[in-house]
């Protein structure tokens, strides 16, 4: 087994050649100065030649100590970086959640930092609605979908109900009587296919209003964001957009609100199920799922 140079005595040697000076490094290591240099005799018994000559300018490192200094800050920078991500991975639960479920999300992971000050959570916020755990570097996600999928763990949050939603403004100037009067305003579409006016429409039993016009977005929130600016109506999600609704910034002018049989999830894979952060923040969303702004 190799014997290794004291560590402590390490650090001291590390500190007395950045500050060329036993008494300041003593300072700065809370130490005397005594203690300083028996930590710099005994590191130099250990290598059996000096690593600091006086001058007049102060303690200068000797050759050999000039070899020494570059392998111990790396070392030290090295431990401290390892040691630092260490207890990162511990702490801090890396999250990936899709633009449309932010203004869900954004109280609820306030609340859970407030009540939790020792975890942190780092979101990175997407247009996707899935994630590849083996190729992406993230500890959690939250996914929509009509199921989970394969190999994770899963908490459901909420499942999809559509429904169309204004500015209280554009419904007192067009009034929404019937699905038909959609026909008189601007649809604003969160997908491509216009899958979800499509769909509502359809259960509405109306024909008269043309499920392909309007601008298409790239996703539920931002056709949700054009809405609540006025221009037009968006095919909303109820639970996302109940903080909105409740600050009557946007109104659901129907009582038709349609089940998709799409859902919200938690998920988050097999290797990181027993860390604390994971296992803490999937207990606590599990428990406040249902904690939502109430729409009336």
């Amino acid at each position: 087994m190799r014997r290794l140079p004291p560590l402590n005595a390490l650090q001291v040697f590390e500190t007395v050649a950045r500050y060329g000076s036993f008494t300041r490094a003593a300072d700065h290591l809370c130490l005397t100065q005594g203690a300083v240099s028996r930590q710099i005799l005994a590191l130099e018994e250990y290598y059996r030649f000096p690593l600091f000559r006086r001058s007049p300018k102060g303690l200068l490192l000797t050759a050999e100590g000039e070899q020494l200094l570059p392998a111990v800050r790396e070392s030290f920078t090295r431990i401290e970086e390892t040691s630092d991500h260490l207890t990162r991975q511990r702490t801090e639960l890396a999250l990936k959640v899709p633009t449309c479920v932010m203004r869900w999300m954004i109280p609820h992971i306030m609340r859970f930092q407030t009540e939790n000050p020792d975890f942190q959570v780092q979101i990175t916020t997407t247009w996707h609605h899935e994630v590849d755990f083996q190729a992406e570097p993230f500890d959690a996600a939250i996914i929509y979908g009509s199921s989970p999928g394969p190999d994770v763990h899963a908490v459901p949050l909420f499942d999809e109900h559509l429904t169309p939603v204004c500015t209280p403004e554009l419904l007192q100037k067009h009034p929404l009587a019937s699905p038909d009067d959609l026909a008189r305003h601007t649809l604003l579409h969160p997908t491509r296919d216009h899958a979800d006016w499509k769909l509502w429409l359809s259960r509405a039993g109306t024909t008269g209003v043309d499920a392909n016009a309007g601008p298409t977005f790239q996703s539920l929130d931002l056709a949700t964001s054009a809405a609540t600016q006025g221009f037009g109506v968006a095919m909303g999600d109820r639970t996302l957009v109940a903080e909105d609704v409740a600050a009557n910034r946007l109104v659901m002018p129907f009582d038709l609100v349609v089940e998709t049989g799409a859902r919200y999830y938690f998920v988050y894979p097999d290797c990181v199920a027993r860390q604390l952060k994971v296992t803490l923040f999937s207990k606590w969303i599990e428990a406040c799922r249902w904690d939502q702004p109430a729409v009336s």
